[in-house]
């Protein structure tokens, strides 16, 4: 019975912790204080029951009781995505220290993933919390001693931001040739110093080499939904040239999977974190 309820309880936990993330993806990039989740078009507070997104659509209550304005699907996937995760991280390690420090560091992405992709920020304050989650994991959350372990976190929290720092560069360079070859300003790049912050931490979290097969996962998807963004945008006839994408989701989905799948990388190729 203790078994069966683990699953069960910990998808209730990634749902509460979920509702906790969208309520931080609503305040933080307004540069406002945690408060009680309320409507984003009207400010006024939701009703206890709306606090958690499947309890309000379950109990019909999928509007801001003020203004009519429907709740965002965002906190219902969000809520669905932390509780998924939970279930499955445990299935795969178990009631295990790495358990812990992985659900915290990854449930700390999924909030970077959510405001990145909502804003187009990766704030100084979701980054210090996981950066600290980062390297608690590096240490505690392997097999690794203590000194060992530390190297490899900060060689490749360094190589992370070295490299996302140097394309950062590039794409300054090239956003101003663009600027000068078109005669008009662009108005963002393809790499913000958020993203190559984001880059440091995950470094930490995997390591070195694992940090160049993260880049290696990150460049490949970032490239296939680039390319079919643009192929998606082309048969809409809506596409407009240098039209920027939030690249920190895909930085996460690299660390997801190094991160996760460590083991199994390393049977393919005896590379990993």
């Amino acid at each position: 019975i203790i078994s069966a309820m683990t699953p069960i309880g910990l998808a209730l936990l990634g749902v509460f912790v979920g509702a906790v993330l969208n309520a931080l993806a609503d305040d933080l990039p307004h540069r406002l204080n945690p408060q009680p989740p309320h409507c984003p078009a009207c400010g006024q507070p939701h009703h206890p029951l709306q606090w958690v997104a499947i309890i309000a659509f379950l109990g019909g209550r999928g509007r801001c009781a003020y203004c009519g304005t429907p709740l965002p699907m965002r906190r219902l996937l969000v809520e669905v995505a932390s509780a998924l995760m939970l279930v499955f991280l445990f299935q795969k390690f178990g009631a295990t220290l790495k358990f812990g420090l992985l659900a915290v560091l990854l449930e700390s992405l999924l909030l970077i993933t959510v405001i990145d992709l909502e804003h187009r920020l990766i704030l100084y304050v979701t980054i210090f919390p996981t950066a600290g989650a980062a390297l608690l994991y590096a240490l505690f959350g392997g097999e690794q001693e203590l000194l060992p372990a530390l190297t490899k976190s900060l060689f490749g929290g360094l190589a992370g931001f070295a490299v996302f720092y140097l394309l950062y560069l590039f794409s300054f360079g090239f956003a101003r040739l663009v600027e000068r070859l078109r005669g008009e300003a662009l108005t963002e790049v393809p790499f913000g110093g958020g993203d190559v912050n984001l880059a440091g931490v995950v470094g930490l979290a995997v390591g070195w080499p694992g940090i160049l097969l993260t880049i290696m996962f990150t460049v490949i998807s970032g490239g296939l939904v680039a390319g079919l963004y643009l192929l998606f945008k082309r048969l809409r006839g809506g596409y407009t040239a240098f039209t920027p994408i939030p690249y920190g989701p895909f930085i996460v989905f690299g660390a997801f999977m190094l991160l996760v799948f460590s083991a199994e990388i390393k049977r393919w190729n005896g590379v990993g974190p």
